[in-house]
């Protein structure tokens, strides 16, 4: 029953956020499989006009008291639109709606007749082509009034496929090219389109929303990667040669990764850094169903700051840092609104209700009326409005561990371009966090500064970073300009999956080639304090990370398949997997917890 238990539990609480993201992301866990959970509140969600008009009509919440609305309709659902009924053994709840299975079916079937269909099947159809795109439609006006269009973006992942190969599948052969985002929205059906910006995005196209292609071979293989073109951002400015050697700092779950892999090729190296334990196992298991388990070395439980002199990715050339942030500029996507379920009453039938229970929801709705905003959530997607729950104090705390991991990566030997950024709309994280690194003594001993715009990949963006947020940036003003140029931000509203902010560090190089500056005897350690930035890092697991969710920037945990799962494949790729972990472990074994550098 605990089934059904905690479908009402989520269904009677205020929503905040996605469906999706309750389920699948919750702060305890559920004791119920997720996706069976997820799949009996969006299918009662579907039919919940009709469930309600069935129980009403019944008057079952009359007769049994022990029934609460919300579980009536979560019960009957089960009973009278799934095969295998109620699924749960015996009991008070379960009896509650045996006992009127009779009536019940009886009302479902007037309710059918009265709406036009035949038998179960035509009213089903009906339903679901009702609900086919859901709540969520891909279009959304914000605060200003402005009309932005959240479309579901694809990687192709490289090291399996093409382009024209995944184009050319069964998943995609019946969708043609658009030329522009908006050619996908505003039809009244849901049309087969798809939109690439080859330009700025490689290998990465959009399709409407209401496209489920999780299902596919494509996906389920690890040959396309549902991933928001915003997160792709930072492998592309960085655009390590093929062959390179690349740290991801903060690599978990693992999207940025597998996007470096298909970069760098086979011949090249990717070392993942993941303090986290559980996040890392997650890491990994991206990193089988993508194909890069012979590119990636995972290390686990391993604090970036930490890495020094004698680790091997102490000699890496390309570094993609994308720490713990404030995640102000996700697009929180509301795709069921739980705050609007229509509830059977049980006064219906009896046609009077009793005091009793007159006084009940008396003091229910002016409990209500006392606390609306708990009731009706406000969803606000002003780009200039800051989340309620972001202190400056707590933008002060991530902006110095951001500083912290910047000016240790500012210290890697070889290192030649580093990408910084991070999924918020705030300046204390981006801009500031530039001007920060760029005084900093690191910074000018070791020859750092900001890759132009006409230089960087991503130099048709239009959106660059803000000038007025570069003030304490100490060199002139024109050259303030040509920093803010050289960064990039992404808007909530511009339809690449969530507000974004991204820069490119590039290392100067003298006339004979070589780095500017030396190790020296710089302290490795740096940007005071780091032993506290690195517990901060422990208790910041980016709960607010657009790509929590692994190959899907939507889709859950338990569509990653397991390592042992046959759809990896047998054979030599399980076989390349052993050697990679007994690779990982080798090079693990070597970190002393508590301890900066390596034994």
């Amino acid at each position: 029953m605990s089934l059904y238990l905690e479908a009402a539990a989520i269904l009677e609480s205020p929503q905040t956020t996605s469906l999706k993201a309750i389920i699948y992301n919750p702060s305890k866990p559920f004791k119920s499989p997720q996706s069976k959970l997820y799949a009996l509140i969006v299918e009662t969600l579907k039919f919940q006009d009709i469930l309600k008009e069935v129980v009403e009509n019944a008057g079952i919440l009359k007769l049994e008291r022990k029934l609460t609305p919300v579980l009536s309709i979560l019960l009957t659902h089960d009973l009278l639109l799934t095969k295998s009924g109620i699924a749960t053994s015996s009991g008070p709840l379960k009896d509650a709606i045996l006992r009127h299975k009779a009536r019940l079916n009886a009302e479902f079937t007037r309710v059918r007749l009265r709406r036009g269909h035949g038998d179960v099947k035509s009213l089903v159809e009906a339903v679901n082509a009702e609900h086919t795109r859901e709540s969520e439609d891909g279009v959304t006006k914000t605060a200003t009034g402005l009309t932005t269009f959240n479309p579901r973006w694809v990687r192709v992942n490289a090291l399996k496929t093409t382009l024209g190969e995944s184009l050319a599948s069964p998943t995609f052969s019946a969708f043609q090219e658009v030329g522009g985002m908006s050619d996908m929205f505003f039809f009244d059906v849901v049309r087969k389109y798809y939109y690439p910006k080859a330009e700025l995005l490689p290998n990465i196209f959009a399709i409407h929303p209401s496209h489920d292609i999780t299902s596919s071979e494509l996906y389920k293989s690890g040959k396309i990667i549902l991933q928001s073109a915003s997160s792709c951002l930072p492998a592309i400015m960085l655009d390590p040669p093929k062959g390179s050697t690349v740290v991801d700092g903060c690599a978990a779950p693992g999207n940025k990764t597998t996007h470096l892999a298909a970069l760098v090729g086979s011949s090249g190296k990717v070392f993942a850094v993941e303090r986290d334990k559980r996040r890392a196992d997650i890491l990994e298991r991206m990193i089988m169903k993508a194909g890069a388990e012979g590119i990636v070395t995972t290390l686990k439980a391993t604090d970036f700051t930490t890495i020094t002199e004698g680790h091997p990715a102490w000699q890496a050339s390309y570094l993609l840092l994308d720490p713990s942030c404030s995640g102000s500029g996700i697009l929180q996507r509301i795709d069921w609104d739980i705050s609007k379920l229509n509830l059977p009453s049980s006064d219906v039938s009896s046609g009077q209700p009793s005091r009793k229970k007159r006084k009940r929801d008396e003091a229910s709705q002016k409990g209500s009326r006392s606390q609306p905003e708990e009731q009706v959530p406000q969803h606000v997607d002003d780009e200039e409005v800051q989340d309620s729950d972001t202190s400056k104090e707590r933008l002060q705390s991530l902006s110095d561990f951001q500083v912290a991991i910047i000016l240790h990566a500012f210290s890697f030997p070889n290192a030649r371009r580093i990408t910084y950024s991070t999924c918020s709309i705030h300046a204390e994280e981006n801009e500031h966090v530039v001007a920060r690194v760029l005084n900093n003594k690191i910074a000018k001993e070791r020859g750092w500064g900001v890759q132009s715009r006409e230089d960087n990949p991503l130099s048709t963006w239009h959106r660059r970073g803000l000038v007025g947020e570069l003030s304490d940036l100490r060199v002139s003003s024109k050259e303030q300009q040509r920093v803010a140029d050289g960064c990039i931000r992404v808007n909530r509203t511009d339809s690449l999956g969530g507000g974004f902010f991204v820069v490119c560090f590039i290392r100067q190089v003298d006339d004979e080639g070589q780095l500017g500056g030396d190790i020296g005897n710089l302290d490795v350690a740096l940007a005071q304090g780091n032993e506290s930035l690195s517990q901060e890092l422990g208790a910041s697991i980016e709960a607010g990370d657009q790509e929590w969710n692994g190959f899907s920037d939507e889709e859950t945990n338990e569509a990653v398949p397991a390592a042992d799962d046959p759809q990896l494949g047998k054979g030599k790729r399980r076989k390349s997997g052993k050697d990679q972990k007994a690779r990982t472990e080798k090079i693990n074994k070597r970190f002393q917890k508590n301890r900066k550098g390596w034994s």
